[in-house]
């Protein structure tokens, strides 16, 4: 059985760790709410009006829970920083590691070079 914690009130620390934990999903998750077929007349220029129009209604949000105000702003800015690290590092597909196709294709090459360099 996991550890009993005590009872602690619910205060405006916790209240903004909720809404903060909103923010970070609805953020992270914004290329599924770009993707609903009822928003396809309003997902022009790459869904930048849906991108405001979501950060607009996260804002009015966090007006309506005092000490809230400015999360949006950095969440924003730590998704945007977390996906511009993400890019300096490559991912396994973009490794610079050869896959097996082209250590085959390279074996093959050198095998083809063999063969000609024999019937000279």
């Amino acid at each position: 059985m996991p550890p009993k914690f005590e009872k602690e009130a619910w205060n405006d620390d916790h209240t903004t760790e909720v809404i903060r934990a909103i923010i970070q999903t609805t953020l992270i998750n914004r290329s599924t709410i770009y993707s609903l077929p009822s928003l396809q007349g309003v997902s022009d220029n790459g869904g930048d009006r849906i991108n405001k129009k979501i950060q607009q209604i996260l804002k009015k949000m966090c007006d309506s829970y005092p000490g809230s105000q400015g999360i949006v702003e950095e969440e924003v800015k730590n998704v945007s920083k977390n996906k511009n690290n993400s890019k300096t590092t490559p991912s396994p597909k973009n490794s610079p590691k050869k896959s097996p196709k082209n250590k085959k294709r390279k074996v093959e090459q050198e095998d083809e070079e063999d063969e000609k360099e024999d019937e000279e």
